[in-house]
């Protein structure tokens, strides 16, 4: 007599491999460290083989996980992990077991979620943020005023924002020339997400058909709130020739965060003079934030933190050095500059002298970057960013 079959079918609001994972796991927890085995397709055909799938777990961490058709030793049915959501093929009989499994799945999903409270990039891969310090940046006061005020807040004040009625979203566009501490930013901002109990999605700049990629980002954070999205270059395929991909973009973006939904996105652009006006109205991009500003006194203030305690001479007139540097973003002026005359001051030292780091050293390594800046400054002008 052939036994009464039923299926079941849940479905899980997360995403697609962190559903398999805890899969996984909990078939490993409640049945042994080696639970599947294959279906048949005819009770006298040999079993079909399991399909595995190597996936990333943690920072350089991978697993062999089952995905697809399979069955599992100490349930009588056949099971599918299709996309989000688990159909179970199961005898009657078997019913309860099937939904205690799947209850436990949801647990593990709740409780030990791959993706939850992490910073993720594209491609599934999992950010180390732990060198990353706000301390220790130098930005101009304004510009840091404005980071706190427009972004910062949302992710340190979330409860108190809630509790006043005000929404966790907003659009914020980075825009400045390369190497003005945008990506430096924006990782700092998915620290400060992380910390605060935000996921943190990051589309790399390298990413294939960015435009097609967002909307798909933008499901996934909508399944980790509170969550942020960090879209770096997005004005990239624009710049390409897709005179669309942007305009795509940014109405994805719309469509998603329009809804009740708690997702910051913070986009980056080297070229924002080539940015459609109508893209930069507030609720289309709430507030840009202007990168370029870079004072004499902001130059001093980083190469105090760059060039080791105790190398720099008493006497040097800031003034000058900040003239030697007026056209330098801060990457020239940390790595170029400060770097530099730190590894100059250490050269020229006398053996078993204290180097030092003086105005001479820092207006000479300077002028010896000025070929590097042109020539940067030239590729900008042509519509390409050398650095971000």
């Amino acid at each position: 007599m052939t036994k009464e079959k039923v299926v079941i079918v849940r479905g899980f609001e997360y995403d697609s491999i962190d559903l398999a994972v805890a899969f996984n796991n909990t078939a490993k927890a409640m049945f042994g460290p080696d639970p599947f085995f294959g279906t048949k397709d005819k009770f006298w055909l040999p079993r079909n083989p399991v399909a595995f799938s190597t996936v990333k777990v943690g920072l350089n961490q991978e697993e062999k996980i089952v995905m697809g058709q399979m069955r599992i030793k100490g349930i009588e049915g056949d099971f599918v992990l299709d996309g989000s959501t688990i159909q179970a093929f199961v005898d009657k009989n078997e019913i309860a077991k099937a939904e205690s499994f799947m209850d436990n799945v949801k647990t593990s999903l709740k409780t030990t979620s791959l993706y939850k409270g992490k910073a993720v990039t594209s491609s599934r891969g999992f950010m180390d943020l732990s060198k990353v310090d706000l301390d220790a940046l130098v930005y101009n006061p304004r510009v840091l005023q404005e980071l706190k005020d427009n972004l910062f807040v949302l992710m340190q004040k979330t409860e108190q924002l809630r509790r006043d009625g005000v929404r966790i979203r907003r659009k914020v566009l980075f825009q400045g020339r390369f190497g003005t501490g945008k990506t430096m930013a924006a990782l700092v901002a998915a620290k400060l997400g992380i910390e605060n109990g935000f996921t943190v999605y990051y589309l790399e700049p390298t990413s294939q058909d960015a435009s097609g990629a967002v909307e798909f980002m933008l499901q996934l954070c909508k399944k980790y709130p509170p969550a942020m999205l960090v879209i770096e270059d997005f004005d990239r395929e624009q710049r390409l020739g897709d005179f669309y991909g942007t305009t795509k973009m940014v109405s994805a973006i719309d469509g998603m965060t329009s809804k009740d939904s708690e997702i910051l996105v913070v986009l980056t652009t080297n070229f924002k003079d080539k940015i459609a006006g109508g893209l930069q109205r507030p609720g289309r991009i709430d507030k840009t934030i202007n990168f370029d500003i870079f004072t004499p006194e902001d130059t001093e203030r980083l190469l105090k933190v760059v060039v080791p305690s105790g190398y720099l001479d008493p006497n040097i007139d800031w003034k000058r050095v900040g003239e030697a540097t007026s056209r330098m973003t801060p990457a020239f002026v940390g790595e170029g500059v400060g770097v530099g005359a730190t590894l100059a001051a250490v050269n020229r030292a006398k053996n078993g002298d204290k180097p030092v780091v003086t105005q001479e050293i820092l207006i000479e390594v300077a002028e010896g970057l000025h070929d590097q800046l042109r020539a940067c400054e030239n590729a900008e002008q042509a519509g390409f960013s050398p650095s971000r």
